[in-house]
This record gives C-alpha cells, structure tokens and sequence, in this order.
C-alpha cells in the first residue's frame, strides 16, 4: 500500500491532468465524491489535493464552488521519483529494462543488479520478484540469480481470456442510476485520449500509462481486490513485451485510442450494448498484437 503522502502526491498529479483537460469555457468542477471516485482515493485525499492546488494559486473557491485560476505548469506536478514508493519503482525499472529490449527472454540478473538501478534495497528488491515470480515469467536460479522466461502463446492466451472475463464482468456491473459521475469521468478519459491523439507522433509512449487507467477505471467497477492484483501481469504483457515489435508503435497507438474513444462514448451517452461490442473488438485487436509481439519477442 501506498504511503499517505505518496497518495495524496499521486493524487494530485491526477487532479493537475483533470483540470488541465478541463475545456475553456466554464463548466461545473467535480465534486470530491466524483473526484475520490475516479482517482480511486478516499475524499480526504481529494480534499487535502485540493487544499495544495489552492494554496498554489492554480484553483480557487469561490460562491460557486471551485474554479481554476490557470493552467496546471510541469513545475506543478511531483516527479516519478517523488509518487513512486520502493516496491513502484523497482517494478518501474524492472518494466523498462524490458520496454527497451534491455532484457530479453532468458536474460540472467540479479537482485543487486536490479537493487542498484533502482536504487532501492535488495530486500526490497527479492521481495518484489518473488511476488512477481508466481505469474511464472520469471524464475529463481539454482545458483543465484533471476531468469526472465519466455513466453508463449498458450499463456498469453490464458491472461487475455481472464482479461476479458474480468472487464466485461465489470462493464456489467456499471451503475444504470446516477450516471453524472461517469458521465464526467469518461468525458475526462476522452479528453485525455484525444490531447494524446492530437501529437500522437511524439507522444504515442505517453499511451501505455492511459491505457492502464483507462483498463483499471473499468475494473473498478467490479470492485474485486483480486481483478486489480491480476492486472498486475496483464500490464506487463499488454504494456511491454509486445512493444519488443517497434515496427507499428504509432499506428497500434492509433488503434487503441479509436478503440477506447468508442467504448467511451458509448459509456457515457447510456449505450451499454454498443459499449460492450466496442470493448469485445478491443479485446480482440489487442489479442492479435500480443501474439504478434510474442512472435517479435521471441525472434
């Protein structure tokens, strides 16, 4: 679990983006129910993030309730070494030694190797990778030393099927009453795709950290502690391996916008049928680059 003040910083990293892709023209801010709700916090998180924009001189309360002064500035936003706790950013390191084909199916490390480049604790170090070693893609050596494995169809295709059980579970269980609140929150989710879409050549890297909110803002409904420790894997094969193929980065990218931007659209105007055959076709698009990135990978 997260730190407080690791939260209440991660939270308002995602309070500076909801504000900066507020449109220009007034509209209602979102109450810290509807706030705590999509950023997955409690409202006395949301409240204390508020609190901070507010003695920045970035929102204000007025009569009406919360107003932005000005645009959030990336002066404003923590670093990643400031939001990340120990175990977050070993799993962060550990993901871009893959992402950039650094560390390829049957590279060997080592704690220490891994402990440096994190700069964390080999303690803190063995413990993530035993708890990520019972996904099976990694494994202890009998002499020392971890071994990445490699992976195969019939395991991608076992993730990809609990994938889609778990996320079309929590399609279905999405609330039919009061839908202002994730009327709200898609309209922020389309927002942050189509600010991604609009320089999508120089910031398509940007997409796999959208793609993992937009995939855990619909888990969420589920509300099922076990679907959130599964995506732990489903974001390391759907996030990383299948970017060892760079052949077609942009263009996936490109795809995977289009394809939320229907889900969410969808969602949002009450279409439940429409949505679900949306999310249906994404499953299926992003089965297809799994497989062909596994096949990359392993060449």
């Amino acid at each position: 679990m997260a730190k407080p003040n690791t939260l209440l910083k991660r939270t308002s990293n995602a309070l500076l983006d909801y504000i900066k892709n507020l449109p220009v023209e007034p509209v209602a801010f979102g109450t810290e129910s509807v706030l705590a709700r999509q950023f997955g916090v409690s409202r006395t998180t949301v409240r204390a993030a508020i609190e901070t924009m507010i003695a920045n001189g970035i929102l204000e309360r007025g009569p009406a309730g919360l107003r932005p002064l000005r645009r959030p500035k990336r002066t404003d936003y923590y670093t990643d070494s400031e939001t990340d706790g120990p175990q977050e950013q070993i799993e962060r390191v550990f993901m871009q030694r893959v992402l950039l084909g650094d560390w390829r199916p049957g590279r060997i490390f080592s704690e220490a190797e891994l402990a440096r480049d994190s700069n964390a604790s080999t303690v803190s170090v063995r413990e993530f990778l035993i708890g990520f070693s019972r996904f099976g893609l990694i494994a202890k050596q009998p002499r020392g030393g971890w071994i990445l494995r490699e992976f195969h169809d019939g395991f991608a295709t076992e993730v990809a099927d609990m994938r889609e059980l778990i996320e079309m579970a929590a399609l279905a269980r999405m609330p039919r009453a009061g839908r202002a609140a994730l009327t709200e929150a898609a309209d922020a989710m389309i927002a942050r795709h189509r600010d991604i879409e609009a320089a999508i050549a120089r910031r398509y890297t940007e997409f796999a950290a959208l793609d993992r909110d937009f995939h855990l803002w619909v888990i969420g409904f589920l509300d099922n502690r076990f679907a959130y420790d599964f995506f732990d894997i489903v974001s390391f094969l759907f996030h990383y391996h299948y970017q060892w193929d760079r052949n077609y980065e942009v263009e996936r990218t490109r795809v995977a916008i289009a394809e939320h931007m229907t889900v969410l659209i969808a969602l949002r105007s009450g279409a439940m049928d429409n949505a679900r055959d949306a999310l249906a076709v994404h499953h299926a698009t992003s089965r297809r680059a799994l497989k062909s990135g596994l096949k990359h990978g392993g060449a």
